[in-house]
């Protein structure tokens, strides 16, 4: 049996996310495709607009065979981690035999020199590093030019800064031996591209959502009913939502204590709190702590470590998943749930409820999920404990 793996957020699920699916199962030669996607939160560290469910319906629509839960604490971290926790959870399940990743075209060729030159941590990289930082560069920038300099290979820096690069490389550097990796060449527009197109990219279709021009997000979208109505129910998530409650937790804590939160590193704390004094939306407040050191998406997931309270002891203890959650499968997928069941080392999660509550990664997930709900534009929508009473989409 041939299973091909996806890691993924499809926030929503477009038409570029469907041609991915078809391509790795085309490509990988696989009987099922099981995608590990994020739930409330995204790497970008906002949360999702949409819930998990809704989002897992449209791609088992769209072709996957089974939808995964990625844990919080790996689906709201750096590439690095988002990279690590997503293969853990693939390979955990024992099926697993490929794993696709979408790219930049014009990067594919140097992916694997990248990938060595970043795994090999030799003194020349090392010390290329060091004085990247020293002169003020963002870590992923600073990376990527001594990456450049220790391989030798012109233009490997502004190659691999691209966001599906930088995460195409952590696959490769991650991945076991026995999952090969199958890249797919990105199609249509660009990770931060707010133009709709025939294939538009997540970021444009949010952005026509955000700002009320629904019927052109849809025709953006393959299968729009499941977002239409979570549209129209009001079970949307922006990312302003919780803003006063993250600038609550700002102002009522000291620089000791929130310096204790996982990537709160350099004195960020001191900038953090500064800022909350006068920042009055979430942009504000990212755009007063940011500087040519640190990323919009590195502050961003700051922030919703400040809300959740992901501190260094509970991330650096949690480096691995230790369950697989089912948010969705088709009934096509009997074969394979079947032979996850026989070879899995995570435990499968069909049914919240009856989960050990006190597993910490888990508690993480449903609290996150609580917040998100506490976002809803609807206030019917925003009870908590939704995942103790949704269960897996089934089509």
């Amino acid at each position: 049996m041939r299973v091909c793996g996806i890691i993924c957020e499809y926030n929503p699920f477009h038409r570029g996310h469907m041609l991915h699916i078809s391509r790795a199962r085309e490509e990988s030669g696989a009987d099922f495709v099981v995608c590990a996607m994020s739930g409330p939160v995204t790497q970008r560290g906002t949360f999702a607009r949409h819930d998990k469910w809704t989002r897992a319906r449209a791609a088992l629509m769209g072709g996957a065979d089974l939808v995964l839960e990625l844990p919080v604490r790996f689906a709201c971290a750096s590439a690095q981690e988002f990279a690590a926790g997503g293969v853990a959870l693939l390979s955990g399940l024992g099926v697993v035999t490929h794993l696709s990743f979408g790219c930049e075209a014009d990067t594919l060729p140097l992916l694997r020199p990248a990938a060595c030159a970043l795994g090999s941590e030799s003194p020349e990289f090392a010390g290329a590093l060091r004085a990247r930082l020293a002169r003020g560069l963002s870590y992923p920038r600073a990376r990527a030019e001594a990456a450049e300099q220790a391989s030798g290979i012109p233009g490997l820096a502004q190659a691999i800064s691209l966001p599906n690069a930088a995460l195409a490389l952590e696959y490769l550097r991650t991945l076991p031996p026995h999952i090969a990796p199958v890249p797919i060449a990105r199609m249509g527009s660009g990770y931060h591209d707010e133009s709709l197109s025939e294939l538009s990219s997540a970021t444009a279709v949010r952005a026509a959502l955000a700002r009320g021009d629904a019927d052109a997000a849809f025709d953006a979208l393959p299968f729009p009913d499941p977002f239409a109505q979570a549209e129209a129910d009001g079970d949307v998530h922006g990312e302003e939502a919780l803003t006063q409650a993250l600038l609550y937790r700002l102002r009522t804590t000291d620089t000791s204590s929130l310096s204790q939160l996982a990537g709160m590193d350099e004195g960020l704390e001191h900038r953090f709190l500064a800022a909350a004094c006068h920042a009055h939306t979430r942009e504000a407040l990212i755009a007063a702590v940011k500087s040519r050191r640190y990323t919009w998406t590195r502050l961003s997931r700051l922030c919703t470590g400040i809300l959740l309270q992901i501190d260094r002891g509970f991330a650096g203890a949690h480096r691995t998943p230790t369950y697989a959650r089912i948010l969705g499968f088709r009934r096509s997928s009997s074969l394979l749930l079947h032979e996850i069941k026989q070879t899995s080392a995570l435990p499968l999660i069909t049914k919240a409820a009856d989960f050990d509550r006190s597993d910490p990664l888990f508690l993480l997930d449903t609290r996150a999920q609580d917040l998100w709900a506490l976002g809803c534009a609807s206030p019917e929508r925003r009870t908590s404990g939704r995942d103790f009473v949704t269960g897996p989409v089934i089509l």
